[in-house]
């Protein structure tokens, strides 16, 4: 923890394109690790198991385009603690659907961001709780050293963490303080795509079920709540690329459709930019 602490540290003084920089030079290291599946990281398996259509030269350039990826959002983890708002985040901007975010935030009331693992959604939210208003993020806690320091680098940032466990009273008590957070007119800030363990609902990405915790679609039907669509996404320029779509609301007693309307959102948008998905989670 110390030594994450430290890290953190440097890059925090040190200017972003020395971290790009420093990215392309590791990226070796970090496709090396995607080949062997080292660090948790499974996409040099699973993303010819999901684009079956593409060739092997395909899969290929997208697990290496993949691996820097890597090496740069992982620079920009231990850089974001010790960044400031005014120059920290220089490199985010709002591509598409600003209005649909300024109405919600003027409107005063709560809504619900729901996001997936793709380009840097930690710098989004960061971004969007320093310019706008807090957020209020669910995580599930593990009793680990990287776990602990990986929370600790996310925090500072106006996004501050709800914790989540297996143990369902743990949960439980969550769900309940999102409900409380939303009618007091917060922001949830939501990353809905990895499966959920005890999910006790399905829904499919990519062609493959998945079990999905019902907590945040029964949180929108109760609270009456909008759900607002954002996606990251990095540009040529190693900017980081914000993007939201029409708000909506779940629909009183009809999940399946609310969770169809999430997964393909997810499924559409990881579908044209694979090399920017954090494949982590073996599911085919």
């Amino acid at each position: 923890m110390i030594l994450i602490k430290i890290i953190s540290v440097i890059f925090g003084i040190i200017p972003d394109p020395v971290v790009m920089f420093l990215a392309r030079l590791l990226h070796p290291i970090f496709y090396r690790a995607l080949k062997k599946e080292k660090w948790g990281l499974r996409a040099a398996r699973i993303i010819p198991r999901v684009f079956k259509d593409k060739d092997r030269n395909w899969h290929e350039r997208v697990i290496s385009q993949n691996a820097l990826h890597l090496a740069k959002f992982t620079g920009e983890i231990f850089q974001a603690r010790f960044k400031t708002r005014k120059g920290g985040f220089k490199k985010i901007v709002i591509g598409n659907g600003k209005e649909y975010l300024e109405t919600l935030i003027e409107s005063g009331g709560g809504f619900i961001i729901v996001t997936c693992h793709l380009g840097n959604w930690e710098y989004g939210a960061a971004y969007i709780a320093g310019a706008y208003r807090n957020l209020y993020a669910p995580v599930f806690m593990i009793n680990s050293k990287a776990n602990r320091a990986l929370n600790w680098m996310r925090s500072g940032w106006g996004v501050y963490l709800l914790g989540t466990r297996y143990d369902p009273r743990t949960s439980a008590m969550t769900f309940f303080k999102m409900r409380d957070l939303l009618n007091r007119g917060e922001i949830i800030f939501l990353v809905a795509d990895q499966e959920a363990l005890g999910g006790d609902l399905k829904g499919k990405l990519f062609g493959k079920e998945i079990k999905i915790f019902s907590g945040p679609f029964i949180l929108g039907q109760k609270t009456k709540k909008p759900f607002l669509p954002m996606y990251t996404l990095r540009d040529e320029r190693n900017r980081i690329v914000i993007n939201f779509e029409e708000p909506f609301y779940m629909k009183e007693g009809n999940m399946d459709q609310d969770i169809d309307r999430i997964m393909n959102f997810f499924e559409r948008h990881i579908s044209v930019h694979p090399e920017q998905y954090i494949w982590s989670q073996e599911r085919w």
